[in-house]
């Protein structure tokens, strides 16, 4: 700011792998209905909103023009590459997920050179091959974690790319930015997994796929601005072009103890409300 000033930030403090940001969010709704009056002759896309913890995975490999622009020390070594996890709050969780960079070598394509990936890491079941809920991933530890004493595995749930071979890609509409994630990595079952999406337009349609996410495990929809300006990826911004549509609430206790119950403490995918853990969507 000092040497460019204030009205050249843009074109001089760019989005870098090894300098996190702070993600898109998204506003909630209480009905598709509501998502239908606010997406009114727009194309969008819905995915399942998986019940795990946010991450932004950086990385950027030995042989690529781009470099590493935060601290090296910080960062995790791959067999091909640096790379570092980070929180929606910024925070370094490479000594919290040794496990995911251990293997992601295993899903970045060779000509993946360098990214910022947004995604969720959620607990997963191997044996049952399905997601398990939002509690489980909180029994891991959360510093200094070693791969071979990790006993709650993770899978990654990639949904969105901000930066990709030496260009930031914000701007792209998201089919652009989806189309790229299915080119650059590959999936790995019960490791690395591209986010379910469905982009039909109708009522019934979206029903269908919210009961559907419901069999998956996961705590609603997340429905996106496909195409147009409005479809770029907003970093730091609780935006209307993304919106989340919450599971229909279950009621195995009491409906009149409602009025008592904290909501960070109901679940919406384990409807017992005294075994939630905090956590902000």
């Amino acid at each position: 700011m000092l040497e460019h000033g204030i009205f050249n930030l843009k074109d001089n403090c760019k989005l870098q792998p090894g300098v996190p940001l702070k993600p898109m969010l998204a506003k909630p709704t209480k009905s598709i209905t509501e998502v239908l009056d606010r997406f009114e002759n727009q194309t969008f896309t819905c995915e399942y909103k998986y019940d795990g913890e946010r991450a932004q995975i950086h990385y950027v490999a030995k042989d690529s023009p781009q470099q590493y622009r935060g601290p090296a020390s910080a960062a995790a070594k791959t067999s091909t590459g640096l790379a570092a996890i980070f929180s929606r709050n910024s925070e370094d969780l490479s000594k919290k997920y040794p496990d995911i960079l251990a293997k992601l070598d295993s899903w970045v394509k060779p000509d993946t050179k360098s990214f910022v990936l947004d995604c969720e890491t959620v607990a997963w079941d191997l044996v049952e091959k399905k997601v398990l809920p939002f509690q489980q991933l909180m029994t891991r530890n959360k510093k200094d974690v070693k791969v071979e004493d990790v006993k709650v595995k993770v899978c990654v749930f990639a949904f969105d790319i901000l930066f990709l071979n030496g260009e930031a890609i914000v701007e792209k509409p998201l089919r652009e930015r989806r189309a790229l994630i299915h080119n650059a990595f590959k999936p790995i079952e019960g490791e690395f997994a591209f986010a379910t999406y469905m982009n039909g337009q109708e009522l019934d349609e979206i029903q269908s796929f919210l009961d559907e996410s419901v069999k998956a495990s996961c705590e609603g929809l997340m429905v996106k601005m496909l195409d147009g300006t409005e479809s770029g990826y907003e970093p730091s911004k609780r935006s209307r072009n993304w919106l989340k549509v919450p599971l229909p609430f279950p009621f195995p206790f009491p409906v009149p103890l409602l009025p008592f119950l904290p909501l960070s403490h109901i679940s919406l995918t384990n409807p017992n409300p005294l075994f939630r853990s905090k956590k902000t969507t």
